[in-house]
């Protein structure tokens, strides 16, 4: 058995343990020979040209199938275009797994063609580091980091030039190593009881939970029977036994309630009251979630834990009235002011919420379009499940983790903002790869990135300045569309639309300005 084989045979033992099947590839000289194995392994494959995009469609397939799904590149800068998918897993708590071939050590700090120093290039963002690498003697050594939790992995795999046949294929998938995240310490169970013993009143904020984790959520829900203003993404919208639980009105009815006690149940909230808890340390915060961070930088009365304590029974919380009147007459200004501006952001996301089809899957981009989801669009139909990714924040990658999270979908679509879809122009690569399907990409182009014109610290900036902020442009997405094959609609007005597209279709939607303008202006009036 020559040198590579045997580190080849060393990098699947390893893929076998944590249960990977998927594979998305992306071919260079230096990874020939593991993608060669793998195919004939008759592995799940799927390849790409672009690092970074290839990264996120796996990010997205780990964040659908809750499974470790690798991706595979050459070496040299190829590697350090994981970065950001390696983040957004880190702070989603993703089995993302990178495998990066390298050359043999001996090339390393020499400065030869594709030879960057890979060893440890992710830092703190990976929880697991592993180099395979022969010996002169021709067997294979492993430098291990071992596993500490479900968050992202780099095996770095160190082979020689040339390629061999056939290592693949006598190897069967083996067993994988299940395995938990351990983090709740000392300082987080007194948290707990804490939280619980303290008076005031409570609110859960929900977001982020998968299909998977709705019905623990639920039953803890019930148990605790607090009043609960819920995200899309929290995916609790089609369980009626909680809706009298259900808040409406956003930010808006967080700001009236007097909340002193703050739950978060999954993932980091979009609202901008979360982030204005930092100065709030009166207000109590305790996150239950699958990742391991409290989501807010101050320390004083503020503490996490992990989801596994949902199954506390205890606990009980008591419905807010003062909460639900503020509601029922923040939601009525809401409607109303929708009505009157029917072309404006918010009102185009009342209207997309009424014509996604039963059992959608619906990934929402960050920046605008969530918060505009989360406070204007309605119920959704049944079945409906809502991803995002609001590990980082950030717009990045986002067409291709919608890709991957909606790969086997039968009706997907994406809400994402202009510049956060030019940000990815190419994940419609791979659809040629994926099944056959329903899916629209909705783009909500307003001519650049309008968010920061929200910020209100930004306002007191030059004109010329937001313009630099803002990057406005007059671009269409017609272009790109026909050139990844895919339809075009171009819609101003909702009564003018029509889903009777192509299997595959961007829709460009033009929020009329002023309208938003005057929505933004009557709200936060």
């Amino acid at each position: 058995m020559n040198s590579n084989t045997a580190v080849i045979r060393a990098l699947f033992d390893e893929t076998d343990a944590l249960g990977v099947r998927e594979f998305c590839v992306c071919a260079g000289a230096r990874n020939s020979a593991i993608i060669d194995a793998l195919v004939q392994r008759g592995s799940i494959i799927r390849n790409f040209f672009d690092e970074r995009s290839a990264a996120f469609f796996a990010l997205g397939r780990v964040r659908q199938t809750r499974a470790p799904v690798a991706v595979v590149t050459t070496s040299g800068t190829a590697v350090a275009e994981l970065f950001p998918a390696i983040i957004e897993a880190h702070y989603q708590n993703l089995p993302l797994l990178a495998i990066t071939a390298d050359r043999p050590s001996r090339y390393t700090g020499s400065g030869a063609p594709q030879a960057i120093e890979q060893q440890g290039i992710f830092g703190d963002y990976v929880s697991r580091t592993l180099e395979i690498e022969c010996n002169a003697d021709g067997g294979f050594q492993l430098s291990d980091a071992g596993w500490l939790s479900d968050g992202p992995a780099h095996f770095n795999v160190r082979l020689e030039e040339g390629m061999e046949t056939g290592v693949g294929a006598s190897l069967a998938p083996k067993p994988m190593c299940a395995g938990s995240p351990q983090y709740l310490s000392t300082f987080d169970q007194h948290c707990w009881r804490e939280f619980w013993d303290e008076d005031g009143d409570l609110v859960v904020l929900a977001a982020g939970l998968h299909p998977a984790d709705v019905p623990a959520a639920r039953d803890f829900l019930l148990r605790l029977n607090a009043p609960v203003v819920a995200e899309a993404t929290a995916n609790l919208h089609d369980e009626d036994s909680l809706k009298h639980l259900m808040l409406r009105g956003g930010e808006k009815m967080l700001q009236a309630s007097g909340f002193r006690r703050v739950l978060r149940l999954g993932a980091v909230p979009s609202w901008r009251w979360w982030r204005d808890l930092e100065s709030r340390s009166e207000i109590r915060v305790l996150s239950i979630s699958q990742a391991q961070f409290p989501g807010l930088a101050r320390s004083e009365n503020v503490g996490a834990v992990p989801w596994e304590m949902l199954q506390k029974s205890e606990v009980r919380g008591q419905k807010s009235e003062l909460a639900v009147v503020a509601a029922a007459v923040i939601a009525a200004k809401l409607d109303a002011l929708i009505a009157a501006n029917p072309k404006s952001e918010p009102s185009w996301m009342r209207h997309l919420s009424r014509i996604i089809g039963t059992d959608a899957s619906v990934f929402l981009g960050n920046s605008l379009p969530i918060r505009e989801w989360n406070l204007a669009a309605g119920e959704p139909q049944c079945g409906v499940e809502f991803y995002a990714n609001r590990g980082a924040n950030g717009i990045d990658g986002l067409v291709s983790t919608w890709l991957g999270v909606s790969a086997e979908a039968k009706e997907a679509w994406l809400i994402v903002g202009d510049l956060s879809a030019m940000y990815d122009m190419n994940a419609p690569w791979i659809l040629s790869q994926l099944p056959a399907a329903k899916r629209r990409i909705v783009v909500i182009n307003n001519g650049g990135g309008k968010i920061f014109s929200r910020v209100p610290w930004l306002n007191q900036m030059s004109s010329d300045a937001k313009r630099v902020m803002e990057n406005p442009h007059t671009f269409s997405f017609e272009p790109w569309a026909r050139m990844w094959g895919m339809d075009y609609r171009l819609f101003t007005d909702s009564r003018d639309v029509r889903d009777n597209d192509a299997a595959c279709c961007v829709w460009e939607i033009r929020p009329d300005a002023a309208q938003t303008a005057a929505f933004w202006q009557s709200w936060q009036g």
